[in-house]
């Protein structure tokens, strides 16, 4: 089985990576395990945390499965289980809280994960390696009492503190760093997640510290956390709703309902406050070139590509989406025609000077590629225009731009936009 993962068609850098991690994480797990001392407390607290995160899981399977089909396969996932896993890192010693992280997710693909479509049980080994060693970065604080009475104290509370942060900054850290190594340059919201995930994922862990100092006071109120985990988890599972509802899946930009939508809000937005509003239509030249000669996996790679350049020269506030096909449109508010035109000659010069990397359908390994787009620009005045109108005048300026030798900005006259 071991021998089939698709692990082993990976770049080996990669596969060096998560061969060194599970090793490492194994190497661990086992001294840990045989080195240290186990009273009954400890093995009552482990049979407690297993029991938690058991019937958390058995609960929320559905909901866990529903959250996986909205992950993509070259991107990290939030989950909730380092509730348990982060309450064993600091209240259990280290063999025992190794042993609790093979427990959970073992479990957890049996239950929930080996019945997902894409998810590869090299991936599962890798996050479980990576929440080991999350865990010995936790344990290896120094702590002035014994475990678990440590965390009683003010100094112990910075401590539980500090083991929430190294614990979140090493499973960023290796999760970020195989993702880097899978795909090359990167966003960052890729390599490390966006606000929203990370704000899921050191809740989980203040969770887990809650979990933890009840199951030194009074254990059998560890219980309680359980509501809370399920609340985060429909949250999460909301959120990414929501994201597949108004994202764009192969460019990760608005989709065209939702960016009509924005752009309609702004547009009256810009009507009340009496300022200017323009739109660009962005349309890629010869695409279907891109197609018929690297096939249409490349031609989504160089979608993704004139994606990631809309989005970083484009303002945080500007609306842009993927409105079909090859077309991308953007909606700047507060620009004037003067400024637009200069923006949308900065993206077509971005466009153009973006090389793009793309397996060739008859040549092995990876060949660099550079595409070119053509922008047609509408803007009004303050009185702002019908949202139709102005994509209607900025399509009309599109194909003058198409007709004039591509590659190139044209600007719809003011009295169309007007």
């Amino acid at each position: 089985m071991v021998r089939r993962w698709a692990l082993w068609g990976a770049p080996r850098r990669v596969v060096a990576l998560v061969v060194l991690v599970d090793t490492v994480a194994a190497l661990y797990g086992g001294w840990t395990l045989l080195s240290e001392r186990v009273t009954s407390a400890d093995l009552l607290r482990l049979g407690l945390l297993v029991t938690l995160s058991v019937v958390y899981l058995e609960v929320s399977r559905q909901v866990e499965h529903r959250r996986r089909l909205f992950a993509s396969d070259d991107s990290s996932h939030m989950d909730m289980i380092s509730v348990w896993v982060f309450a064993g890192a600091v209240m259990l010693p280290s063999g025992l809280a190794v042993g609790l992280v093979v427990i959970v997710y073992a479990h957890l693909w049996v239950r929930s994960w080996r019945a997902v479509d894409g998810i590869k049980p090299h991936r599962v080994t890798y996050t479980a390696a990576v929440v080991m060693l999350s865990v010995a970065g936790a344990t290896a604080l120094p702590l002035t009492e014994p475990r678990p009475n440590a965390f009683s104290t003010i100094g112990g509370a910075v401590t539980l503190v500090l083991a929430v942060v190294v614990c979140g900054a090493v499973n960023m850290l290796l999760v970020s760093s195989v993702i880097l190594l899978s795909q090359g340059r990167s966003k960052p919201s890729t390599l490390f997640g966006s606000l929203s995930d990370n704000a899921i994922e050191f809740a989980t862990l203040a969770l887990g510290a809650v979990t933890a100092v009840s199951l030194v006071r009074v254990p059998w109120f560890a219980v309680m956390v359980l509501p809370a985990v399920f609340l985060l988890q429909y949250h999460a599972l909301l959120r990414d709703l929501v994201q597949a509802a108004t994202v764009d899946a192969k460019t990760e930009l608005l989709n065209a309902a939702a960016w009509r939508q924005l752009a309609q809000r702004e547009l009256s937005r810009a009507d009340r406050q009496e300022t200017s509003t323009a739109v660009l239509v962005i349309d890629m030249d010869r695409f279907k070139h891109i197609n018929d000669t690297y096939g249409h996996l490349a031609g989504d790679t160089a979608l993704r590509a004139v994606a990631d350049a809309l989005a970083d020269e484009l303002r945080e506030y500007d609306a842009v989406g993927r409105f079909g096909g090859e077309e991308f449109v953007a909606l700047l508010p507060g620009a004037d025609t003067h400024s637009a035109v200069n923006v949308a000659e900065r993206l077509r010069r971005r466009i153009e000077t973006t090389e793009i990397l793309v397996e060739g359908r008859n040549a092995p390994g990876m060949q660099r590629v550079h595409v070119t787009a053509s922008v047609g620009v509408a803007s009004t005045p303050s009185k702002s225009a019908d949202l139709d109108d102005l994509l209607r005048a900025a399509d009309n300026a599109l194909y003058a731009a198409k007709h004039g030798g591509r590659n190139t900005v044209r600007v719809a006259p003011s009295a169309v936009a007007a």
